[in-house]
């Protein structure tokens, strides 16, 4: 199934949270049902590889308007990865972002990525004086089902707990079962109902 680890979307989408557990490797060796064992490395990257994000973000969207269907408008991809990338820049900068880039054997593109940002958790919850979340998680649709996301969402893991961080979240699309299935594997829980509706009389 297209993007079944993709994260980030701004539709209806349940916030789901958990706490980080202890996974130190950033080696995913399992095979997908019809790929063969392939190792993906993951490294923490900065502003200089931002550009190089920009076919899976628009791999992303794409699937967005795929899963969504004409329940809710997508931008053009072009005009989408404009904005998310100014993001991306934005948080590398001022710190509060951290990137992580999965290679696969010796390819030069990376094949997945994930953008971690950590920020107060609000007033209402006692989760820390910080936690995380997955702003994006997008792996290439070649390598998808071969432990590209897992190995992402370890890397973020450990980088989390290093930190002394209790929580973390991932807002995903609603119909994205698949995508619902691998963060709930990875610990995360029902937290907040993102609810979307459109302005009418």
């Amino acid at each position: 199934m297209r993007g079944a680890v993709q994260a980030g979307a701004h539709t209806a989408a349940p916030l789901a949270i958990g706490r980080p557990k202890g996974v130190k490797s950033f080696v995913a060796r399992t095979a997908g049902a019809n790929l063969p064992p392939m190792d993906s490395r993951v490294r923490r990257a900065d502003v200089t590889d931002v550009d190089s994000l920009e076919p899976l973000w628009v791999s992303m969207v794409d699937h967005h308007r795929e899963v969504a269907g004409d329940d809710w408008p997508v931008r053009a991809s072009g005009e989408a990865w404009s904005i998310r990338r100014q993001e991306y820049l934005t948080w590398l900068g001022d710190g509060s972002g951290t990137l992580f880039l999965a290679t696969a054997d010796r390819a030069a593109e990376p094949v997945g990525y994930a953008m971690l940002r950590v920020q107060p958790p609000g007033a209402t919850w006692d989760l820390g004086a910080e936690m995380g979340e997955v702003e994006s998680l997008a792996v290439a649709e070649a390598v998808r089902g071969a432990g590209v996301g897992t190995a992402l969402l370890a890397a973020c893991r450990d980088d989390l707990i290093d930190r002394g961080i209790a929580f973390w979240s991932v807002a995903v699309v609603e119909v994205n079962r698949a995508a619902v299935r691998l963060y709930e594997r990875e610990g995360f829980h029902p937290y907040y109902r993102l609810m979307l509706g459109r302005v009418r009389r």
